[in-house]
């Protein structure tokens, strides 16, 4: 991926994580892949576990080749798991004009002018919302918690911190009626 201009902030996964992913997943699957026949000792009479009937074929081999290729299949199998979650992240580019967002192979463009508030739900997650409360963006960025809000700060964009509250979602106040819809309505101010 080309680095950003230096007038842009890029939220995404560092190519470290990116590795280090990769590394966790290969030692996991070949955890697995060496602690497979002791688990599976317990787990033999289990009947409910899925793919016992592979499993068990697999397990009853007595071939040495099997001992070396099961821990680096699934050392292959946790690497490659691990690889395609950590290369198919979300990314942001951020400038004062536009936040280009990329997922994969798809590109979309949001507008400096489409975006009323930025703010962060559940953990990493960010979320873009249009001044009608649409969000335009509202997905997992690794490491956002931490950068999200200089990031999009330092371009001008309006960063809530909790989520936005739009003026059609303004908070009740007494003079609120909520009608069987659950729109709002405003009361008229009553004499004193």
């Amino acid at each position: 991926m080309d680095d950003p201009a230096p007038d842009v902030t890029e939220l995404r996964i560092s190519p470290a994580d990116q590795r280090w992913s990769i590394v966790i997943g290969a030692f996991a699957g070949l955890a697995v892949g060496l602690l497979l026949p002791l688990i599976w000792r317990f787990l033999a009479d289990l009947e409910w576990i899925p793919f016992h009937g592979p499993l068990e074929f697999i397990m009853s081999m007595k071939v040495t080749g099997v001992a070396i290729v099961r821990p680096i299949g699934l050392a292959t199998v946790g690497a490659g798991a691990l690889a395609v979650w950590a290369f198919s992240q979300p990314s942001l580019t951020i400038s004062d004009a536009e936040v280009v967002v990329r997922k994969g192979d798809t590109r979309r463009v949001i507008r400096r002018d489409q975006v009323a508030g930025v703010y962060l739900s559940k953990g990493s997650t960010v979320v873009i919302e249009s001044a009608e409360g649409r969000k335009l963006f509202d997905d997992e960025i690794e490491g956002a918690k931490k950068t999200a809000g200089p990031a999009f700060t330092s371009h001008g964009y309006p960063w809530e911190g909790q989520p936005v509250i739009s003026p059609s979602h303004r908070p009740l106040d007494q003079q609120d009626v909520i009608d069987r819809g659950g729109h709002r309505h405003d009361q008229p101010d009553k004499p004193q």
